[in-house]
This record gives C-alpha cells, sequence and structure tokens, in this order.
C-alpha cells in the first residue's frame, strides 16, 4: 500500500508539470547519480491545501524522501531567513546556541516593530530549524538555520528589514568563527525572493533535511513598548497541525501596516526588486564590464562578453583559429554541450564546478565554453536574472572564478573527465559528437594518408580506452569493464583493432559514399571526386589489414597516446578503493562506479555490497564470531577491527609495525587469509629480507619495493631465529616519506607508501634496535586462542597457561569466499567513521613494552639494577661486572654488548660520566628493591 501511495505523490506531481517556459510553484531537485530527477510543477492555488496533505503523507506518514522547493511570493509569504555560516575545516560541531537564536529572533522583532504597526498582542509563530550535524566537506566546514517568522510581509520590506538588521548583526554575533562574510551569511537571495525555499521535510539530494528545533511564539505587549518570546516545548510540537505554515507559500499569516515614514524607502524597494538589481542599496556603484583576451591576438579587444550573440561570436572566432591544429578544444566544446542539465542546472553546483576545473586544466580559451554551458537555459539559480534566465552580469564573477581555479588540481579532471561524463550521462550525443570527431580524422587521412594521420583517426576512436605509459618500454594500459586500467602487452589489444574494428569503419565510410554515388549523375564532376575518394579510402583499408603499415601505425600511436603522468598518478589516490563493480571514496563517504580519471589499477576483485543492503546476517554473525574468538579480549578485538579497517585506506596516519605473535593454532594465519580476500591486489607478501638486510636504504632495490606501489596491506611471513631488523629501513617504509623504486625493465618511479606493515612471527627479531623513534612504531599483536580438535582436553595446552580454547573449523577457507565481501562491507562503514586512525590499546602497547625490554638489554637491567640514591654514583667497573652477571644469568654469555654500549646507554639515560654516574646505585640481590625509587 505504501508504494501505491508514494506513486500517487509521484503521479500528483506528474499531472501538475510545468509547461516550459511557463510559470511553476514547485521544483525538485535533481541528481541523476542518486537516481533523483528533477522537476517543475504547478499547484493551483485551489489545489494548494490538498498538495500539503499529500506532501505531509509521503514524507511524515510514509518515510518517503523528497526534494521539493518552494518558488516565493513576492507580497503575501511570510518573512523568511537564511543563515549560512562557513568555518574552517577544524571546525566539527555547531558553534551558536539557543541564546544565539533567541537574540536573532529579538533582533528580528525590533526591526519588525521599527517598519510596521504591530497590534498588541497578536501572537506570532517562529519557526527555527536546523540540520542535525554540520556539514564537514574538503575546505571547510557549513552550517546553517532556516527561520520562518509567521507575518505576511512584502519582499520589498524584507529587504529593508534584512538591512536594519545586518547593521547589528556583527556585533551580535562576533563570538562565532565564521570564515564568510556577514553579507554572505544572511543570505540576500532568499530575503529578495528570487531564491527557492526547501520545503519542510526536503533535502537536496545526499543531504539532510532542515528540521524543527526551536518554536517560539512572540508577540508586542503595547504597554510595555517591547516583545516577549514564549518557548513552545518541541516535544509536543505537531507537524501535521503546523505543515501549511511551515510553507513559503502560506498566506494567512497576520499582517500590518507599514509606518508612514518607511512608504518611501518601500517603494524604491519594491522598484529594485522589479529591475533587479543585484545590490539593494542604490547608491552601489554598477558592476563593471569586463573584456577577455583569453583567446588569441587576433580576437578583438571589445570582446566583451555580456550577450549570448557576443559569446557565440568570439566562439566562432575561437575555433575557426585554432583550425586543425588544435581540434581538441572544439572536441571538448562539443561533448561539454552535450552535459545533462544535472551538471548545470538547479542543485548541480558539485557537478557544474567540476566541469570548470575539467575545462580549465585542458586550456585557458575554454572559458568560453565554460561560460555558454553555463548559460543555457535552466542554468543555476544563482545565476538566474529577475526573468528566470542566465544573467550575464554573472560573466566577470565567472572569470574571477575561473582565474582561481587550480591548474593540475588534486581531482586531475581534464577533457577525458568531460568525455566520460558525456558517454555516461548523455551517450547518444556522445556518439554523435564521436561519429562527427572521427569523421573529421578520416577526412585527413584522404588528403594524406600517412601512418600519423591514421594513428590520429585511431588515437580518436580508442583515446577514452588507452594510454602509452611509456614511449621507451612500450608500456600500455587498456581501460577495461570493470573500471579500471590494465597493462595490456605493448598494446596488443589495440594494435588488433587498428585491423578488425577500425578496418570496418572504413569500409563503412565506402560503402556510404557508394551510395551517395549510386543518386547522383554519374558524370558529374561530383560523382567523380566521391569515386576517387571510395578509391584512396579502399587503399587506406588495406593498409590496415598489413603487418609493416600495423607496426608504424602503433609507433606514431604512442606520441599520440603517450600520458607522460599517468603512472605517477595511478593507484595514488589514499582515499579510493576499487571492487568489482564499485570505487568506495572515504573522503566522501560514499561509493560510485569507477572512471578512467579515478586512475586506478587495483582492485580487490570482490563486489561491494552497501553493508545496509546485505541479507545474510548469518555470515555477519559468523564473522563477528571468528573475530571473538581470535580476539577474545574485547579491547584487543576492537583494536584488530579498527587496524583492519585502516588498511583499506592508503593514509599512514599511524606509521606502525605491527607484529602478530602467537605460537601454531592461533588463527593469524587465518585472519591474514581473510584480509586477502577481502583486499585482493591491495594486499601484497614481502619478503622478510626487506627490513633485515643489511643496506642503508631502500632506494637501491628493485622489484620487492616496487610491487609496494598503491598496496595497502603488506605482510612479511615468519623471521628465521637470530633475523634482525634493519630498522633505517623500517622507518623508511612506515614513516610515510616517498620512496624510490624500479621494477624489472621499467623505469624507476617515486611513491608514498600506503601500506599497513605486518609480519607473523612466533620468535623474537634479535637485537632490535634503542631508539624511541624504532619503538614508537612497534605494535605487538598477541594472538592469544588456539584452535584445537577438543578445547581443554589437549595436555600440551592447559587451560591455566591457555585459557582462550576453541573448536577448530575446519571450513573456514570455503567460508572466506562468502565472507570477503561481507566483512569489508563492514570495514567500509568502519573506514567512513574513523578515517584510518587506529586508537592504542592497553593490551597492544604493554605487549609492545614488554617485547621491548626481552630485546633493549640495557632498559632491562636499569629497570632490575639500578635505584635512585642521592649522593651516590656508580663507576664504570662496577657497572660492567654488574651488568655481565645480569646478562649471563638471563640471556647466557653469547652475544653480550660491548662494554661501550653500556656505557653510552647510561651517558643518555643518567648524564655524562664525570668520575662515576651520580645519584644513582646499583642494586644487589641481597637488597630489597623500593619500586618508588625505580628510575
Amino acid at each position: 500500500m505504501a508504494s501505491s501511495k508514494n506513486n500517487n505523490f509521484d503521479d500528483y506531481l506528474k499531472n501538475h508539470t510545468a509547461i516550459k517556459g511557463s510559470p511553476f510553484t514547485n521544483t525538485r531537485i535533481g541528481d541523476k547519480e542518486l537516481n533523483v530527477y528533477g522537476g517543475s510543477y504547478t499547484i493551483p492555488p485551489t489545489e494548494w491545501k490538498e498538495f500539503m496533505k499529500k506532501y505531509f503523507n509521503h514524507v511524515f506518514v510514509q518515510g518517503k524522501k523528497e526534494y521539493l522547493t518552494e518558488k516565493q511570493l513576492i507580497e503575501d509569504g511570510p518573512i523568511l531567513v537564511d543563515i549560512d555560516f562557513r568555518y574552517n575545516t577544524d571546525i566539527k560541531e555547531k558553534q551558536h546556541s539557543e541564546e544565539h537564536i533567541i537574540d536573532m529572533v529579538m533582533l528580528y522583532a525590533e526591526k519588525i516593530s521599527e517598519l510596521v504597526e504591530v497590534r498588541d498582542n497578536v501572537s506570532i509563530d517562529v519557526f527555527v530549524m536546523e540540520k542535525s550535524i554540520v556539514n564537514m566537506l574538503d575546505q571547510k566546514t557549513k552550517d546553517g538555520i532556516h527561520i520562518i517568522f509567521g507575518i505576511k510581509m512584502h519582499k520589498g520590506l524584507q529587504v529593508l528589514l534584512r538591512n536594519k538588521v545586518m547593521d547589528e548583526l556583527k556585533s551580535m554575533w562576533d563570538d562565532l568563527p565564521i570564515t564568510n562574510t556577514w553579507e554572505e551569511v544572511l543570505d540576500e537571495g532568499v530575503t529578495k525572493g528570487f531564491v527557492n525555499w526547501q520545503m519542510y521535510g526536503s533535502r537536496k539530494p545526499g543531504n539532510l533535511a532542515y528540521m524543527i528545533k526551536y518554536h517560539y511564539i512572540i508577540s508586542y505587549v503595547e504597554a510595555k513598548r517591547e516583545w516577549s518570546l514564549e518557548a513552545k516545548p518541541i516535544a509536543s510540537f505537531s507537524t501535521e497541525k503546523n505543515i501549511e505554515k511551515l510553507s513559503a507559500r502560506y498566506t494567512e499569516h497576520p499582517e500590518f501596516t507599514i509606518k508612514d515614514h518607511v512608504k518611501a524607502d518601500f517603494e524604491k524597494a519594491k522598484e529594485t526588486l522589479s529591475k533587479n538589481q543585484t545590490n539593494s542599496n542604490p547608491s552601489a556603484k554598477p558592476r563593471p564590464k569586463i573584456k577577455f583576451n583569453i583567446i588569441n591576438s587576433s580576437t578583438p579587444e571589445s570582446n566583451e562578453i555580456d550577450s549570448e550573440e557576443k559569446l557565440d561570436a568570439a566562439l566562432e572566432s575561437l575555433f575557426e583559429d585554432i583550425g586543425t591544429k588544435n581540434y581538441r578544444i572544439k572536441e571538448t566544446h562539443q561533448y561539454t554541450m552535450s552535459l545533462p542539465d544535472s551538471y548545470y542546472g538547479p542543485g548541480s553546483n558539485n557537478k557544474w564546478i567540476r566541469v570548470g576545473w575539467a575545462l580549465a586544466n585542458t586550456d585557458p580559451r575554454l572559458f568560453l565554453t565554460w561560460v555558454k554551458f553555463s548559460s543555457q537555459e535552466n542554468c543555476r539559480d544563482t545565476l538566474k536574472g529577475r526573468d528566470g534566465k542566465f544573467d550575464w552580469k554573472c560573466v566577470p564573477e565567472l572569470f574571477e572564478q575561473w582565474s582561481k581555479f587550480e591548474v593540475n588540481n588534486p581531482d586531475s579532471l581534464t577533457y577525458r573527465s568531460i568525455m566520460y561524463w558525456s558517454k555516461h550521462d548523455a551517450l547518444e550525443k556522445y556518439k554523435l559528437i564521436r561519429r562527427d570527431t572521427i569523421d573529421f580524422f578520416i577526412e585527413q587521412t584522404v588528403q594524406t594518408a600517412t601512418e600519423f594521420d591514421i594513428a590520429s583517426v585511431l588515437f580518436n576512436l580508442y583515446k577514452d580506452d588507452f594510454i602509452c605509459a611509456s614511449i621507451k618500454h612500450n608500456i600500455w594500459y587498456e581501460y577495461n569493464d570493470k573500471h579500471r586500467w590494465v597493462q595490456n602487452d605493448e598494446g596488443t589489444s589495440l594494435r588488433m583493432r587498428i585491423s578488425t574494428e577500425m578496418h570496418e569503419i572504413y569500409l563503412d565510410k565506402i560503402q556510404d559514399i557508394l551510395i551517395q554515388v549510386q543518386t547522383m549523375e554519374q558524370a558529374c564532376e561530383a560523382a567523380e571526386l566521391l569515386r576517387k575518394k571510395s578509391k584512396l579510402l579502399s587503399e587506406i583499408s588495406i593498409y590496415l589489414k598489413k603487418t609493416t603499415w600495423k607496426n608504424n601505425i602503433m609507433k606514431e600511436a604512442k606520441e599520440l597516446f603517450f600520458d607522460d603522468g599517468f603512472i605517477e598518478k595511478l593507484d595514488q589516490n589514499p582515499y579510493l578503493l576499487s571492487f568489482n563493480n564499485f570505487v568506495v571514496d572515504f573522503k566522501n563517504k560514499t561509493y560510485r562506479k569507477g572512471q578512467p580519471d579515478d586512475y586506478i589499477s587495483k582492485c580487490t576483485n570482490i563486489d561491494y555490497i552497501p553493508l545496509n543492503a546485505i541479507k545474510d546476517t548469518k555470515s555477519i554473525d559468523e564473522i563477528n564470531e571468528f573475530m571473538e574468538q581470535l580476539f577474545p579480549v574485547k579491547d584487543l578485538r576492537d583494536y584488530m577491527w579498527e587496524h583492519s579497517a585502516s588498511c583499506l585506506l592508503g593514509t599512514n596516519s599511524n606509521q606502525t609495525f605491527n607484529i602478530y605473535k602467537g605460537t601454531g593454532r592461533n588463527g593469524k594465519s587465518k585472519y591474514v587469509e581473510l584480509m586477502s580476500h577481502g583486499l585482493g591486489s591491495y594486499k601484497a607478501t614481502v619478503p622478510i629480507t626487506l627490513i633485515t638486510q643489511k643496506r642503508t636504504s631502500i632506494g637501491s632495490t628493485s622489484s620487492e619495493v616496487a610491487q609496494l606501489n598503491a598496496v595497502r596491506y603488506a605482510v612479511m611471513q615468519e623471521p628465521s631465529k637470530g633475523d634482525k631488523i634493519n630498522e633505517g629501513i623500517m622507518k623508511e617504509i612506515t614513516g610515510g616519506d616517498p620512496i624510490q623504486a624500479r621494477a624489472l625493465f621499467k623505469d624507476t618511479i617515486t611513491f608514498t607508501p600506503q601500506f599497513k606493515l605486518a609480519v607473523c612471527t612466533n620468535t623474537d627479531f634479535d637485537d632490535m634496535a634503542k631508539d624511541d623513534g624504532t619503538w614508537r612504531r612497534i605494535r605487538m599483536i598477541d594472538f592469544m586462542s588456539k584452535m584445537l580438535e577438543k578445547p581443554y582436553e589437549d595436555p600440551k595446552f592447559p587451560k591455566d597457561e591457555f585459557p582462550y580454547q576453541f573448536p577448530i573449523d575446519k571450513n573456514l577457507d570455503t567460508k572466506f569466499k562468502t565472507w570477503a565481501p561481507i566483512f569489508m562491507s563492514i570495514l567500509v562503514e568502519k573506514s567512513f567513521e574513523l578515517q584510518g586512525i587506529v586508537k592504542d590499546c592497553s593490551l597492544v602497547m604493554a605487549s609492545s613494552e614488554e617485547y621491548r625490554e626481552r630485546q633493549d638489554y640495557f632498559t632491562g637491567f636499569a629497570k632490575d639494577k639500578i635505584r635512585s640514591k642521592p649522593g651516590e654514583k656508580i663507576k664504570k667497573s662496577e657497572l660492567l661486572e654488574t651488568f655481565k652477571q645480569w646478562y649471563s644469568s638471563n640471556y647466557g654469555s653469547r652475544g653480550m654488548p660491548p662494554g661501550k654500549e653500556i656505557y653510552e646507554f647510561m651517558d643518555k639515560k643518567y648524564g655524562d660520566f664525570k668520575l662515576g654516574w651520580r645519584n644513582i646505585a646499583i642494586v644487589y640481590d641481597e637488597e630489597e628493591a623500593d619500586p618508588i625509587n625505580e628510575c
């Protein structure tokens, strides 16, 4: 039934779709990526109450998400206030309190009474709406407040009201750490009525809705000449009863007479609105025109873009000047103009700005394209004039914004991005443009059929699908149907297409010409020219089957397909993780289809399933049980969930080296195996020699390091007894600084490590470094469980020594395939929350400290044998003799460190030796240690 009702509401809207170009009362904000389709609707006044009932049932009874806005009423609507805060990114929670809200409400009330004759004790509703949390973006934190004052007031008068409030707003709210201006805080567009108002309960796609936070009743008490305010309990607030009052189109609020001294200013304000001036202050200077000298030297200096005619003339001049040598500019323009209104219409800001970035990264002359693209019918609301069409006065603002774009921005957007968007969201238009582009280059081959000309056709056919990463080593990549780049042996797949698909295209072209000739007078000159053209194309089609020609075409194609920075970009976004079906974006906490400019080659090799869509609760329970058995202590288990989740991101804020310690049958290999099933090619097995060999830097190594590029989880297997960690190497690969490596027959690459490094071991490394920098990175993770045929019945594992015993599951290997996607879905959700941060737990830190004491003989010696004693001192001979005895009793006589090392340790810990180390003393066996005085 709910679905039927939902359809009824959708059908109701469809039946009220506004005719193109006619007035509308409501719009729906669209977002095709989220399957939300926009529209404009006209609800007659006679049906408005019915519409509001249907809307309430749709959103608040059935719980459906909706994205509707309301066109404001210029004369009969309520006072609407839209407050937008912008903060620095370190702000993570709301900065204003209810006191701020009340101050604003009372300020508005005070200024209202300066403009109109407020009747005594008339109750006025004030509705205050907020989102539940702030919106944390990459560059800023956003927050906002929507306020409805239940007073009917003309928009011209609301402009005067806003001006009065602005005079005092800054001093009233000066404690808020905003980064935007106060003019921007109090949205002028909403005040003037030119911007639609979000319907209560609706939201922008992908965002939260503004919901009622406070409900006040204010009234003017004539006897006291002051306003009173009563806060109504939100718990008893009825949305159903108030839904009409919460609308921008409600016309039954109380109305008050304008004071005489205000009428002249009010008339001016109305006139300003009618002329759609961009500044309500009549004394403001008009915005100057701007000249754009960004095209070329032949473009007239008077090329002022203040109308569609002048823009089209500038574009025509640009395309004529560039000719064929820069055909990509015209092609990029065509693909840009093919994009649907979800890229430039209302609610499109994120996509619209990305189109601008992609154009700017491609060629600065494409600013003209961005203006043409932005000025289309149904453009963004912020670019519209009073007539609902693009306001050409916005062009200087667009140019200023364009000038501040960061060229080669981190998103790596270029013309390829625009082509991908066109292919994805405007396939039919994309095909038409692509065909015209290909025809252009085929025509060039008729004029001069060189290998380069044919390679140009090949490039325009497959530039979305292939890249040459190295001309020297003939390395090619192909973009496959799983949304990632895979290496293609010397471009073999592309070479094959020369004699198959490309050959067929030439044959089709020949066939088209022959059909055209048949409709003409055979003796005419035009028919003869077409026959010659057909013959030339036929000769070329034969070349496409010849080995020598194909080899030469591929040689020329290398330069056309070459992307110098491709290898450096490949898999270098630490916030993206590729699955078979989606790319998970941890920075934006979402998942989506992959695209070429993600530059991804690795993959988990499994599908991503959002956790809330998983129906297999049995597997979820089994995975939780698996983790509970592996890590039976909750703090340790929580740590390992966080550690596992951190391996999905390529960030390395923790900079740790994780040691999985435990003797046989403890499950550590099974844990690594499950991680391997989940991470696919993002997991790598590393030889233990990487961190145990004697060398000063890993820069001299090659394949073993190069294979770690873009890996997220690197695991080393069992070290041999006596292996010693090279602490310099360990610090280098866990420190987050760029490292160099070169795989066999490939160029040297520089990359920033993204992996979390771990080792599975039953034994300790020998002779670990003593410095804090090494031990700061060590995390000893004890696998304390035992997986046995008969728990607590095996005499080799007495319960008092091995308290955590569980039955061995011999079917784990078969379960892992089923578990892997679900396990990864759990980790994705944790990663969205934690962003790669792992909180240290006391159990892990205690084990790490114990490990340090086992490894750091000197620290252990000092802990056991040296105490603080003012006035005493230790001499070298006494120290060395005591240390030798202590070391022999604990470790045997082999491998005893030389005296020089113990002396250096003492100098560092207790100060330089000056006839002895002062204020400390040796504790001999017969003495009782005083723990309070330990050093």
